[in-house]
């Protein structure tokens, strides 16, 4: 296996016009993927990432220790184009677990109240072993969007010490369903729920049993919620997508967990010798319908062939000329198609 390597499993493209199937493909390796961790020395080149809390910790982040992963798309789907016009009907992150038996396996949802103190109120007890690991979206400040954040930039703009709390430049976040992103980094002390965009799931392991080094978990992606299809078409038309795994599994040993045997995950990063002999990178998976902008036969410009294809797609009441996305296609989407076209 090549680290990096992309393979487009199909793509339909007629000469007249390229949009009217959907772009399917896998990316086997991630473009970055680094320790979202306050104290790593390199974060970027580390070849294990390890996810825990530091719940309640005054200076800390109660998701303390996250696997920030970029997948870079624009190879394999067409970019620019609006991200009005994407539609993600599937994705898939999988990643692989690194520490032997180091975590208990929970393939559910836990309320953020089973993370209170027993003796806070609103507490709730957590009825299954172990803590879910979480796929979220990535949110950005500190003048850093997912097109510019690295492996070596900056964790925050601050030092290390003392620590602070909500400063880092990546974060894992919830978005709303205009695009705004809601750090979920606090949201122990702060008391809200987070819904992830996946779970980390394995079907040959049975809930509450020790999670072996070399085990992938799928995160499948809920592309029916209209937030993270907006997140997930942005991330396409950017030609990258970004993501946050995390849990709230409290630090018990290990790095900024102070005595005892760890009890949380860790993953493999590609840049891992083992990780990348055996396979063990993460990757991505989609499914993705372009439908085309001014650019109508995604040839890289806007000129008199677009027209030629969109009218030869119009003509034929194929449903690629629905410019306007409403169902039908008929005089409004000539009227939307031009408005755009002499737009350039």
């Amino acid at each position: 296996m090549v680290v990096g390597q992309s393979t487009l499993l199909l793509v339909c493209i007629t000469a007249s016009f390229a949009a009217a199937q959907p772009f399917v493909g896998t990316i086997n390796g991630p473009t970055i993927d680094r320790w979202s961790y306050p104290f790593a020395a390199q974060p970027g080149s580390e070849p294990n990432v390890t996810v825990f809390a530091a719940l309640q910790q005054a200076g800390f982040d109660d998701r303390d220790a996250m696997f920030y992963l970029a997948f870079d798309t624009g190879s394999l789907v067409p970019s620019g184009v609006g991200s009005d016009r994407y539609v993600v009907s599937s994705l898939r992150v999988t990643a692989w677990v690194s520490a032997d038996n180091q975590f208990e396996y929970d393939p559910t949802f836990d309320s953020v109240t089973t993370s209170y103190e027993p003796s806070q109120a609103g507490y709730t007890p957590d009825l299954d072993a172990g803590k879910p690991v979480e796929l979220f979206a990535a949110g950005y400040r500190n003048g850093w969007t997912a097109l510019t954040y690295q492996e070596n930039s900056p964790f925050s703009p601050f030092p290390s010490f003392p620590p602070r709390e909500g400063v880092r430049s990546v974060f894992a976040a919830v978005y709303d369903d205009a695009g705004i992103a809601t750090d979920i980094g606090r949201q122990v002390r702060q008391g809200f729920e987070a819904l992830p965009m996946a779970i980390g799931r394995n079907e040959e392991l049975t809930p509450g049993q020790t999670v072996p080094a070399g085990t992938p978990l799928v995160f499948e992606a809920d592309t029916g919620r209209l937030a993270d299809s907006v997140y997930l078409a942005r991330g396409f038309d950017d030609g990258r997508v970004t993501f946050m795994i995390s849990g709230l599994h409290a630090a018990a040993g290990g790095p900024g967990g102070g005595t005892g045997n760890p009890n949380y995950p860790a993953f493999f990063t590609k840049e891992n010798a083992v990780a990348q002999a055996a396979g063990y990178i993460a990757r991505l998976e989609f499914s993705v319908l372009v439908y085309p902008g001014a650019d109508f036969n995604l040839d890289g410009g806007v000129d008199g062939s677009d027209v030629e294809a969109f009218f030869t797609a119009w003509e034929a009441a194929d449903t690629i000329a629905d410019f306007n996305i409403d169902g039908g296609v008929d005089g409004a989407d000539v009227e939307a198609f031009f408005m755009a076209w002499e737009q350039g």
